[in-house]
């Protein structure tokens, strides 16, 4: 390897390493990979558009929302937040994790009266839960009109006929709109992180905040199929098997590809529903493969690259 290869190689572990958040949109790395021109090619073009700055318009489209939440501030402390206690977060899914979690789907669009603002919907909840403020926060799907500041700050507010509140409520004139600060972080086109908190300020003396330690919804924009991961191969006389992990998913495919030489041009070699494939009758020789997921239309991003030599 020629010293442009080596720091081309490092650059592109390195994007990796950074990136292990969006594992499920990027080719896994594993020992015995093959760092192929297609692959490295992907990942610096992600990593170019991932460290540009988000906009409204990468926000736009059905979005697939994984919402976690662990309730903190005062109400932690005292022994009776969301993460200590027996609280109903309506739609979670007991998955053994010690925070409750569940998953939504959001429309995201432009508002009709100004292209720098946009209109976010979900299907089932409100994203604003919180149990001990919930005549402020109901837990019904609500309409937010946000805006994005400095590309990493998404301002949104609530919509007056069901988020709004009065002096009784600690609102310091007599109808109050609640605010909404999320942090955004763009990890792809296709990925999103969202951290989320109360900003309204005219909260009688602002302390004691019972809204939630952590507040977290991941987005992934639907549709987007993951990428097959950690492909393994095996030789067997004149066989190979390849094998590879995957997110359980209903009515998904995959399509294995096979090239015989370095800078040869990848050809379909088979399509099973299975993690793994035979691929046999196979002579003396070097053989690379790769993997992408199919569902419908959709195709996933390809796999790792692994080479077997099949000696004579």
């Amino acid at each position: 390897m020629n010293k442009i290869q080596k720091v081309m190689a490092f650059l592109f572990f390195a994007y990796f390493c950074g990136n292990s958040y969006a594992a499920d949109q990027v080719s896994t790395i594993s020992p015995g990979d093959i760092i192929s021109a297609d692959v490295l090619r992907e990942r610096v073009n992600e990593a170019a558009k991932t460290n540009s700055k988000a906009t409204i318009d990468d926000l736009l489209g059905v979005w697939e929302a994984s919402q976690s939440v662990c309730l903190g501030g005062s109400a932690s402390l005292e022994g009776n937040g969301l993460c200590d206690a027996d609280v109903d977060f309506e739609g979670s899914v007991a998955d053994g994790s010690f925070f409750p979690s569940r998953e939504d789907t959001w429309n995201i669009v432009k508002d009709s009266d100004s292209d720098s603002r946009i209109t976010l919907q979900s299907d089932n909840f409100n994203f604003l839960f919180n149990p001990t403020f919930g005549y402020l926060v109901p837990n019904v799907p609500v309409a937010w009109l946000c805006e994005l500041a400095g590309s990493e700050i998404l301002i949104c507010l609530g919509p007056q006929d069901n988020l709004t509140y009065g002096e009784s409520s600690g609102c310091a004139t007599s109808s109050c709109r609640l605010h909404v600060m999320m942090n955004l972080r763009r990890y792809s086109d296709n990925e999103i992180n969202l951290l989320l908190g109360p900003v309204d300020t005219s909260i009688e003396n602002n302390i004691g905040n019972k809204f939630g330690l952590f507040n977290v919804v991941e987005l992934n924009r639907k549709g987007v199929i993951p990428v097959p991961a950690f492909m393994q191969v095996e030789l067997d006389v004149d066989k190979v098997t390849v094998s590879w992990s995957f997110p359980e998913e209903s009515e998904t495919q995959f399509e294995v590809f096979r090239k015989n030489s370095l800078n040869g041009t990848y050809e379909s070699v088979g399509l099973v529903s299975d993690l793994l494939y035979e691929d046999e009758g196979l002579g003396p020789g070097d053989y690379w493969y790769r993997v992408y997921a199919i569902s419908g239309e959709n195709r996933s991003k390809g796999s790792n690259v692994r080479k077997a030599t099949i000696d004579e």
